[in-house]
C-alpha cells in the first residue's frame, strides 16, 4: 500500500523495520532510519491519540521534536508531522493510512515527497471543508436526526 503512495514522486522504501509497540523499542529504531532516509513514517499498532502515546514518545525520546499533532480532516485526524534530531521530516500515519483510498495522509505525504515544509498553519488550513468521506462505522450527525436538545425535551 505505501509502495503505491510513494509511486508517484518517484519515491521508494529504502529501509523496513518492524518493532514492538513501545518507546523503549520505538525511539531507537527511528534513530536507525534517519542516516537511510529523507522522510520516516511510522505506523503505529494503534492509533495516536494523544501526544503521551507511543508514536510521539518515541520521536521525543529519540532527540526529535513534534511539529503538529492532528488534522482537521476526516479521515486523517490522528496524523502526526515531526522532525528527527537530524531535521528530518517525521510521519506519524493515522489508522486510515492503511486504506487504499485517498485520505489527509496522503496529502500531507505528498507535500513531505516534493520536499516541502508542512508547518502547522498549513495543516489547519486543511479543514475547509474537513469531511473526506462519511465513515460508515461512525454515527452521522449529517442525516439530520435528532439533537440531543430535542431528546431531552420530549
Amino acid at each position: 500500500m505505501l509502495d503505491r503512495r510513494l509511486q508517484p514522486a518517484g519515491a521508494r522504501i529504502v529501509s523496513h523495520e518492524r518493532v514492538e509497540h513501545e518507546t523503549q523499542a520505538l525511539a531507537p529504531a527511528i534513530e536507525r532510519a534517519t542516516p537511510d532516509s529523507d522522510l520516516v513514517i511510522v505506523f503505529g499498532a494503534s492509533a495516536i491519540t494523544d501526544r503521551r502515546d507511543v508514536i510521539p514518545a518515541s520521536v521525543e525520546a529519540a532527540g526529535g521534536r513534534i511539529e503538529h499533532f492532528g488534522m482537521p480532516v476526516d479521515p486523517g485526524n490522528l496524523l502526526l508531522v515531526g522532525a528527527t534530531s537530524a531535521g528530518r521530516p517525521i510521519l506519524g500515519a493515522p489508522g486510515c493510512a492503511r486504506s487504499p483510498k485517498e485520505n489527509g495522509f496522503d496529502w500531507i505525504l505528498q507535500r513531505l515527497l516534493a520536499g516541502l515544509t508542512v508547518t502547522s498553519a498549513d495543516i489547519r488550513r486543511l479543514g475547509a471543508g474537513g469531511l473526506l468521506m462519511e465513515i460508515v462505522s461512525r454515527p452521522q450527525p449529517r442525516a439530520g436526526g435528532e439533537t440531543e436538545d430535542e431528546n431531552e425535551d420530549g
